[in-house]
């Protein structure tokens, strides 16, 4: 079905079309054809300037975003609801915590930015609005036992580090890689034990290519052996992951809970909106929705903390 602005302009065409192939020689009606002229000229003039100003308006409404990966599940839930509300589409890229970073620092043209702590990169870059700064979410590390297997007491750092010195194997994501082994990273290290679990320890990235040689090579598919699969499998004793990307597998495996704050800090997702976003209202009110308390109880119930 036309627009009411498209059948304007197609009446405008016909109506030159005609003009143009009438008999221009008749009594006393040159200056009324050139009259005739002029109107139908500055009509289409007008109609194109509704229809591109249409144009651009329809194209102001897509915001877009740049998030991390594991975000993905959780926003899928969130993102409809603001576009049903607002009009806006929101077009989304994923990346993992790291590559987001480089992303905004190399200031490629997304409106909104959700970055994985630390965000100094992102601050010093130049190209997002400082004061734009949000606190999203964060993601919870937890701990997890094979489906099964007794689980440890986690509720105070003493425990936590006699259940990580009994087990036989531990699994954490490698912080070299991915931003979910900054929390295994941290516990591990304020707990003062990083020497004496270094050779139980499994240290595997998803987002990483491994060799043939390497423990973290996947000989089935020639792809990763992400520890959720390694804990699945009852390789390792305990892992330590990002508690909302252990919700999906909770049928698999034994979820323990997440690591007391004292010895770990949920890692924080921050966004903010781009120096250079094409519409900074727009997205200032997806940034707004990301922290309402209808985005933040998905947020909750997907694993994350919420932050309002």
């Amino acid at each position: 079905m036309l627009s009411l602005t498209q059948k304007v302009w197609q009446r405008s065409l016909r109506l030159v079309y005609k003009h143009c192939h009438e008999p221009t020689v008749a009594p006393f009606g040159e200056e009324d054809s050139v009259k005739r002229m002029k109107y139908l000229l500055s009509t289409i003039f007008v109609v194109a300037l509704i229809f591109g100003n249409s144009v651009r308006a329809k194209a102001q409404t897509e915001i877009t975003l740049l998030a991390p990966g594991p975000t993905r599940r959780t926003l899928d839930k969130i993102l409809p609801a603001l576009e049903s509300k607002t009009g806006y589409k929101v077009k989304v890229t994923y990346g993992t915590g790291r590559t987001s970073t480089q992303s905004v620092a190399k200031g490629e043209p997304l409106d909104v930015s959700l970055i994985v702590a630390p965000i100094t990169g992102a601050l010093t870059s130049g190209s997002v609005i400082p004061s734009s700064e949000t606190l999203v979410a964060s993601y919870y590390t937890a701990v997890a036992v094979p489906k099964g297997a007794p689980k440890p007491d986690i509720s105070t750092p003493a425990a936590v580090k006699k259940a990580l010195l009994a087990a036989k194997s531990i699994g954490y994501e490698d912080p070299d890689f991915t931003t979910a082994g900054q929390g295994p990273t941290e516990a591990i290290t304020k707990l003062g034990i990083a020497d004496q679990i270094a050779a139980k320890s499994k240290l595997c990235a998803g987002n990483t290519k491994y060799s043939a040689n390497s423990t973290c090579f996947d000989p089935a598919t020639g792809g990763v052996r992400s520890i959720e699969k390694l804990l699945e499998g009852g390789d390792v004793d305990i892992a330590m992951l990002f508690l909302s990307d252990m919700l999906p597998s909770k049928d698999k495996i034994s979820i323990v809970g997440p690591l007391p704050r004292k010895i770990c800090t949920p890692t924080a997702i921050v966004g903010f909106i781009s120096a250079h976003a094409s519409d900074p209202a727009a997205a200032k009110a997806l940034l707004q929705y990301l922290v309402s308390p209808d985005a933040q109880a998905i947020f909750k119930e997907a694993g994350f903390e919420p932050h309002s």
